[in-house]
């Protein structure tokens, strides 16, 4: 295999924009390796904020708020997504959902800042369930995010075999067909027939990228299906 920098011309952004990747969302289609993914996410990041302590939970790419049940009552939470569900204020004021491409969420700095200063650097940003091998650009995307003052956490799938094959069944069930398969030493590719890309990225690959931009890495979990990563900015207290 060769190692390569993943290629940034998609079209995931206009899947999104026209909702068909809310598919990919629907228990339905969950085969059992995906509901694997979910419980053991879940479980990492519970156990993650039981031991650390977080003013806010940022969820990019909420969808249906998945997350929100592992944060402490004392922590607030923001969804984001590109298309989320009506309901902008969640239930007994747990937490609110913004409306926005995530990309451009990371670019409104001045909003960033007043986060920042609001919950006094003590806030961690999760991308789930691979939401960032889903990304247009999401290398470009990676660096946007790292620039924020905020903790990181990413979901990811394992780029294996076996969960290459369980990635490809389960776009199969969404009605997402999978074209090719690009295999390197950094990343599993599924180009699919309607144009959606997905990645699977190695965890050092990805661990590189994120300690160059000022994190440590401050726990990981891995599996079969799945891994989960979480860094901490150097430069927060």
């Amino acid at each position: 295999m060769n190692s390569s920098a993943p290629e940034f011309e998609q079209f995931n952004r206009s899947i999104y924009l026209h909702g068909e990747a809310g598919r990919l969302m629907r228990p339905n289609y969950f085969t059992a390796e995906v509901r694997q993914f979910h419980e053991l996410e879940r479980r990492f990041y519970a156990d993650l904020l039981r031991a650390a302590r977080y003013d806010l939970v940022i969820e990019v790419g909420c969808s249906c708020y998945r997350l929100i049940g592992v944060k402490s009552d004392a922590s607030d939470y923001l969804g984001i997504d590109i298309n989320p569900a009506r309901t902008r204020r969640l239930k007994s004021g747990k937490g609110a959902v913004i409306r926005c491409e995530a990309d451009k969420f990371f670019k409104r700095t001045r909003l960033i800042s007043k986060i920042r200063s609001r919950y006094d650097g003590k806030v961690l940003c999760i991308l789930p369930f691979n939401f960032l091998g889903t990304m247009d650009a999401p290398m470009e995307f990676l660096t946007r995010v790292c620039q924020a003052p905020f903790d990181l956490a990413l979901s990811l799938f394992a780029t294996n075999e076996a969960a290459t094959l369980a990635r490809c069944e389960y776009y199969d069930l969404c009605g997402i067909g999978i074209e090719s398969v690009e295999r390197t030493d950094d990343y599993v590719r599924l180009n699919c027939s309607n144009g959606f890309r997905a990645f699977a990225f190695e965890p050092l690959f990805l661990q590189n990228r994120i300690a160059a931009c000022g994190f440590r890495l401050s726990g990981a979990q891995y599996s079969d299906v799945c891994n989960f990563l979480h860094f901490r900015k150097s430069n927060i207290g």
